[in-house]
């Protein structure tokens, strides 16, 4: 099984360069560049210690307390609608006398909550990051105390090719620091901090980022986006229009219209938006991650919105904030529901019509209410999901293409792959339309996948597993053991070979695993007569 092949294409490429914000109004402006080296393995606590304390809030124990306390009180009881606990947040990160009041609102409704796991995605300000950087400390402090870092999430991070590992992007940056102290004073203690900086991504690279942090996003983890919203005025080098008696209004409105790609839940749409309007939201890329992130039944809730332009009473320069919380009744990482027979039927169809289409050299674009033969087409196939499609001739493989993660919207998946697996599968010749009645077709439509940390927790006869290892990555469907008859060794030694790694290398200790479950449906390509009833 293969990996797709051009597909960059079809893609929303945007190199997001975000105009920075000085001082204890917001951020500085961003790099964008890779961090690349090495550390020893720590064998003993190493703490990251507070940033700005004492400037951009109070560096006492004392003096903090009161002013969270003072906030959390003064904040507005927000309704948080839809079903479902509180499953993230966004807040900004400017110095509490600016952002305080919007921060608290967001982290108000969260008081008494119990997490075991809090990630913190926010953009990196001081120093270049391309990608994600996590931190190779144990713990982060502030005034009111030392927070472990999950080190078992950080090692599930750790030498993916997406991610960097140091401790200098984090060093001095305030826009995770920030969230800390409210964190520490609504959440009841126990939780562990994930701390995620957010560089240079394009769209692609914004979808496996979700990808990537989607399996540690369970029922017991809250994500938290710390990000400000606009930047205006000559110390941002943002001026989208002239500063008079509506500077107000029009901020507002421009701040408005990347909310609506919140609400909406469009990651695409806000980086079209930055695009199109060149909105200085520092914290944009980490934003459209979650929003690649939340499930399909996810709702926000704004919690407040301000502007340090109010706040001063001078817009010259002005920094926007706003606070929202997104609630879910099922977890951002929780397994997909299962397929009906009417849902799979139908990806069976299109991909069967997608190959036939394929062979032939027709460019036409299928018609899928034509397809759905007068009925409407099956809901739930537009989310975002994993597929294969494999090709089978007189039962030997014939190619063979999928999609691991839920980059793209099921349908279009299914089509990618099937034109993929007939024409582009490079172990084969493309299919030739004499072999189409000789054809069967699988459409296989993953799970999730969960990252494992021992092998014991892998179900050789029920999951397909993903190895990672040294920048190299393979994939086996769930049926290939079963198929091969390979018992658990076997499997993940010929998982090895695929990768392009040693038969062993599955057993060394910086190898990564992921696994996951599949719904298949088998067919013809050509059915047999015109009144075949395969589904």
């Amino acid at each position: 099984m293969m990996a797709p092949m051009g597909r960059n294409t079809r893609r929303l490429a945007l190199a997001v360069a975000l105009a920075g914000l000085p001082g204890i109004l917001g951020g500085e402006p961003v790099n964008e560049a890779r961090i690349d080296g090495k550390a020893p393995t720590l064998s003993a606590p190493r703490v990251r210690p507070a940033a700005v304390a004492g400037s951009w809030y109070p560096g006492s124990r004392k003096d903090l307390e009161h002013l969270l306390d003072e906030l959390l009180a003064a904040a507005p009881d927000v309704t948080v609608q839809g079903p479902g606990p509180i499953r993230a947040v966004i807040a900004p990160h400017a110095g509490y006398r600016f952002s305080g009041p919007v921060a608290a609102a967001a982290f108000k409704p969260l008081r008494g909550q119990t997490f075991q796991r809090v990630m913190v995605l926010a953009p990196a300000h001081r120093e270049p990051v391309r990608g994600l950087a996590v931190p190779r400390t144990t713990h982060f402090e502030t005034p009111l105390g030392r927070i472990p870092l999950d080190q078992s999430a950080l090692a599930w991070l750790r030498g993916h090719p997406l991610v960097s590992e140091s401790d200098l992007p984090h060093r001095q940056e305030h826009a995770i620091e920030l969230e800390l102290p409210l964190l520490q004073r609504v959440l009841t203690p126990g939780w562990a901090l994930v701390p995620i900086l957010v560089g240079s991504l394009d769209r692609a690279g914004v979808a496996a980022a979700a990808h990537l942090l989607h399996p540690l996003a369970d029922a017991t983890t809250l994500v938290v986006i710390s990000s400000d919203f606009t930047h205006y005025g000559l110390n941002y080098n943002y001026f989208p229009f002239q500063n008079d008696a509506d500077t107000a209004q029009r901020l507002q409105d421009l701040d408005q219209g990347a909310v609506a790609h919140l609400i909406a839940r469009d990651a695409a749409g806000l980086l079209d938006y930055r695009h199109r309007t060149g909105i200085t939201a520092c914290g944009l890329l980490p934003m459209a991650i979650l929003l690649d992130m939340l499930p399909p039944g996810a709702t926000p809730t704004l919690a407040r919105y301000d502007t340090s332009g109010r706040i001063l009473g001078d817009y010259e320069n002005s920094v926007s904030y706003l606070g929202m919380v997104f609630t879910a009744p099922d977890a951002l990482a929780a397994a997909s529901a299962r397929l009906g027979p009417e849902q799979m039927g139908f990806l069976l169809r299109l991909a069967r019509e997608t190959v036939q289409r394929a062979v032939s050299g027709r460019k036409d674009s299928i018609d899928l209410a034509t397809l759905a033969a007068g009925r409407p087409v099956p809901a739930g196939l537009e989310q975002p999901a994993g597929a294969f499609v494999t090709l089978r001739k007189d039962g030997q493989l014939r190619g063979c293409i999928g999609t691991i993660g839920p980059v793209t919207p099921l349908l279009q998946a299914v089509t990618d792959n099937a034109v993929n697996a007939a024409l582009r599968d490079p172990r084969f010749a493309p299919v030739t339309a004499k072999e189409l009645d000789r054809l069967t077709l699988d459409v296989s439509v993953l799970s999730p996948m969960r990252p494992i940390t021992s092998l014991d927790d892998y179900d050789v006869a029920h999951h397909g597993i993903v190895l990672s290892k040294n920048g190299r990555r393979a994939v086996f469907l769930p049926e290939v053991a079963t198929e091969q008859g390979w018992d658990k060794a076997t499997t993940l030694t010929h998982l090895a070979r695929k990768a392009g790694l040693p038969g062993d290398a599955w057993q060394a200790a910086d190898a990564r695993f992921e696994v996951f479950t599949s719904q298949a449906i088998h067919g013809q390509v050509n059915p047999p007569t015109p009144g075949d009833k395969t589904p």
